[in-house]
C-alpha cells in the first residue's frame, strides 16, 4: 500500500504490513519463562553465569517468582529497532518497510534520546532511521549482500543435550549464497564504541552456538557475518568469520562442562559471587549487598527446586521453535560423514556421545578427521 497522507496511515492493516512479522519474532516477551527453568540456558544466560554465578542463580530464582521486571531503555530500543529494520531491508530491499519495522520495534517514548551528562550518544529513533539509510548505502557499496538470499529471519534453535539440559539460540538472519550454496549467519549489532575490533566477536560463544544450526542445514562449514553500527561515529562496520566443524566439538564440550558446573553449584547450595561484576557499565549491580542472603530465605526455595524443562514441548509452549537438535543426532551426522553407519554409534548416553567427540579430537589430525571439510 502506498502511504500518501495520514488517512492512508490509519487504513494500514498493521498485521499485514511489511516488517510486522519480523518484529513479532524479535520481541521476546516470554523470555522470563525460559529463564525460570533451572536447566535451560542461552547465550545471555551463560554470559551471566561466567560473569557471576550467584547473579545467574538469583536471576533464575527471580524469574520463577515473577520478579524480573523487564526494563527497556534507549540503548535496548535503539538496538532492537536497528536490528529489526536491517533484517527487513535485507529481505525486501525496501527502506520504507525497514523503517516501519524499526518503528514497531521501538518500545519506549518515540522522542526519547540517550544522553551521558550533556552529551548525546547518538541513540534515538530518528538516529535509528538514519542508521537504516546508512545501511542501505553500506550494503550496496561495501558488502556482497546481493549474492545472498535471506533464508530466515530470527531463526530459533533448541539443543537437547540429552543430559537434562537445554540450550536456546536465536539468530538474526540466515543467508545462503545464490551461487555456491554456502550458509551464512548474520548478526546485526549496535555499539557506542568508536572502533570495532574483530576480537570483540571472533571467538564469541554466540557465534559458536550457531554451528548447531549450520549442522541442521547439513553444512560442514559456514560463515558468521557481524554487521555493527557505531552510534558514536554513525558508521557501519563488518567482520566475517568462517566456522569449521571442529569448532562444533569445542562448543559442545564446553556446554557439557558448564552443565556439570551448574549441577555442582546446585548440589552444594553455593553459587560463587564474582566481585569484578559488582560494578558494570559505571553502575552497581542491582543485587549488590543483598546477594549474601541465602536463597531459601530470600526466595523460599533453593536453586535445585526450580522447575525443570521436561522436554522441547515445554519450550514450544513458551515460544516458537524452528529447529530442534539433539546431541546424538549431531554425533551421528559427523560419524556418517566419515563412513561409519549410524548403527555403530553409541548413543545410549550423553557421556558416550561426548566421549566420541573427545576421541575424535585426540586423533593425530585433530578433529579434521571427524569433521571433514567440504568444498
Amino acid at each position: 500500500m502506498t502511504v500518501r497522507n495520514f488517512e492512508d496511515v490509519l487504513a494500514i492493516n498493521i498485521g499485514a504490513a511489511a516488517g510486522h512479522a519480523a518484529v513479532g519474532k524479535i520481541a521476546k516477551t516470554s523470555y522470563d519463562k525460559l529463564v525460570a527453568f533451572g536447566n535451560v540456558t542461552s547465550y545471555s544466560m551463560q554470559q551471566l553465569l561466567h560473569a557471576c554465578p550467584r547473579k545467574f542463580a538469583i536471576k533464575k530464582l527471580r524469574a520463577h517468582l515473577g520478579g524480573n521486571e523487564r526494563k527497556s531503555n534507549t540503548t535496548f530500543a535503539f538496538g532492537h529497532a536497528v536490528g529489526a529494520g536491517v533484517a527487513v531491508f535485507d529481505q525486501t530491499q525496501d527502506l520504507r518497510a525497514a523503517i516501519w519495522a524499526a518503528f514497531l520495534a521501538w518500545d519506549i517514548d518515540l522522542l526519547e534520546e540517550e544522553t551521558k551528562g550533556t552529551r548525546k550518544t547518538g541513540k534515538s529513533f530518528h538516529e535509528a532511521v538514519w542508521a537504516l539509510y546508512a545501511w542501505r548505502q553500506f550494503a550496496n557499496e561495501e558488502t556482497d549482500l546481493e549474492d545472498y538470499d535471506v533464508v530466515q529471519v530470527e531463526a530459533s534453535l533448541v539443543v537437547d543435550f540429552e543430559d537434562g539440559h537445554y540450550y536456546v539460540a536465536h539468530v538474526d538472519e540466515m543467508l545462503r549464497n545464490k551461487y555456491t550454496g554456502m550458509l551464512r549467519v548474520k548478526e546485526n549489532k549496535t555499539t557506542g564504541l568508536i572502533t570495532v575490533d574483530p576480537a570483540m566477536y571472533s571467538n564469541s560463544d554466540q557465534g559458536l552456538s550457531y554451528t548447531l544450526i549450520a549442522d541442521s542445514y547439513e553444512a560442514a562449514e559456514f560463515e558468521v557475518w557481524y554487521t555493527i553500527y557505531s552510534s558514536a561515529t554513525q558508521t557501519w562496520y563488518q567482520h566475517k568469520f568462517v566456522k569449521s566443524a571442529s569448532k562444533r566439538a569445542e562448543w559442545i564440550q564446553d556446554q557439557l562442562l558448564q552443565h556439570q558446573q551448574v549441577e555442582q553449584y546446585a548440589e552444594l547450595k553455593f553459587f560463587p559471587k564474582r566481585g569484578g561484576s559488582c560494578m558494570q557499565f559505571m553502575r552497581r549491580c542491582e543485587e549488590y549487598e543483598t546477594c549474601d542472603i541465602s536463597f531459601k530465605r530470600a526466595f523460599g526455595i533453593e536453586f535445585s527446586e526450580l522447575p525443570k524443562c521436561a522436554g522441547v514441548d515445554d519450550i514450544r509452549a513458551i515460544e516458537h521453535v524452528d529447529t530442534v537438535v539433539t546431541l546424538s543426532e549431531v554425533v551421528a551426522r559427523q560419524r556418517a560423514r566419515i563412513g561409519r553407519t549410524a548403527d555403530s554409534l553409541p548413543v545410549s548416553s550423553t557421556v558416550a556421545a561426548a566421549t566420541s567427540f573427545q576421541e575424535s579430537e585426540n586423533q593425530d589430525d585433530q578433529s579434521n578427521y571427524f569433521f571433514p571439510e567440504f568444498p
